[in-house]
């Protein structure tokens, strides 16, 4: 799994929960490196935040989707908005997960991408 949000205190914390919770996980600050993880070693599932500098989530999720159509996509954000929830989806998202974290629909998302 791969944790992408330019915030490390985030990366870090949901890692952490991941690997508690059964996951291999690493993590990434930015639209651009999870692309070039995503090049050599791919994930099988994407827990991406929406809000990012340069790209965001809705961008990544959407080149990704194109690149690597298996990956399950899990957008995170501090708002919930019907717009980005639609735009989500369209670009490929399976599930769509608002701050701050509530761990057990967190980890709920997790296992239904991931066929838990």
């Amino acid at each position: 799994m791969l944790v992408v949000d330019d915030e490390l205190p985030i990366r870090v914390l949901l890692t952490r929960w991941l690997k508690e919770w059964g996951y291999g996980a690493r993590h990434v600050g930015s639209a651009s490196e999870a692309l070039n993880v995503m090049a050599t070693e791919p994930a099988d599932i994407l827990l991406c935040d929406v809000a990012m500098p340069e790209h965001d989530g809705l961008w990544l999720a959407t080149q990704v989707h194109a690149q690597s159509p298996r990956t399950a996509i899990i957008m995170c954000t501090g708002l919930q908005d019907a717009h980005s929830v639609h735009t989500s989806r369209m670009a490929g998202a399976v599930a769509y997960v608002t701050k701050p974290f509530v761990p057990y629909l967190l980890r709920e998302a997790i296992e239904r991408a991931s066929g838990r």
